[in-house]
């Protein structure tokens, strides 16, 4: 292995980040990520019917892993994958990892085996994904669509409760550490809805581009933009 005498050039491009976006249902999730270029939805639920998407339904760990292995070997036009929702992906991968295992619930693993052995997995694919390359050599993006839920998490000034993904503590660090972009959509109390892209008392968000506003429209377009003007600002 050489050592490189160069640095890497920074990639701002919005369709090679890896984004994470949660929030209650029907508040336009799926519709926001089938802007991005070409995007394949790993459908793990029902609701594209009136999206006009490229999908492929995942009903087990395996089906996925199948999926991601086709687009290793050859991406052909895809440049975007979407998770929807990486809820239920990681409810595929428990159910997985329990029965390579022989139980029924990760708990029943000796010493926490099997809790390790299933963040291991999880962990293992997520990261296989956000190494993945489109047919023209660009990262290709990924987006991670989850539901919400609130967090109760003790604290020394009391309980503490904030808006999050819905997946359990290790699972959800898993996602969140991966994403670039992690926007809670919400609305506003005129009833617009809106992104939430900074970390909050009340809620989970994150933006490593910096090119985003604390509340942003829920629009591609409008992330779009302000990527492009990040990128004119460097």
């Amino acid at each position: 292995m050489e050592i490189p005498t160069n640095r890497t050039p920074t990639n701002t491009k919005l369709g090679n980040q890896v984004i994470a976006v949660y929030g209650q249902a029907k508040i336009g999730k799926s519709t926001f990520a089938s802007q991005f270029p070409n995007a394949l939805f790993a459908a793990t639920e029902p609701g594209l019917n009136f999206l006009e998407v490229y999908q492929v339904t995942i009903n087990t760990w395996g089906d996925f892993r199948d999926l991601c292995n086709a687009l290793a070997k050859d991406p052909k036009h895809v440049e975007t994958l979407v998770i929807d929702t990486v809820d239920l992906l990681y409810a595929h991968c428990e159910a997985h990892v329990c029965a390579d295992n022989k139980v029924t619930h990760p708990s029943q693993g000796n010493h926490g085996l099997v809790w390790s052995k299933l963040k291991t997995e999880f962990n293992r694919v997520l990261t296989k994904l956000t190494m993945l390359r489109t047919a023209s050599g660009e990262p290709m993006g990924l987006v991670m669509i989850s539901h919400d839920r609130v967090v109760e998490e003790d604290t020394r000034t009391g309980v503490k409760r904030y808006s999050a993904p819905d997946l359990s503590n290790s699972p959800r660090t898993i996602v969140e550490a991966k994403a670039d972009l992690l926007l809670f959509a919400d609305t506003e109390q005129d009833g617009s809805r809106v992104f939430r892209t900074t970390p909050n008392d009340r809620w989970r968000g994150g933006d490593r581009s910096g090119f985003l506003s604390e509340t942003m429209p829920l629009n591609y377009n409008a992330i779009v933009e302000a990527f492009g003007k990040g990128e004119s600002n460097e």
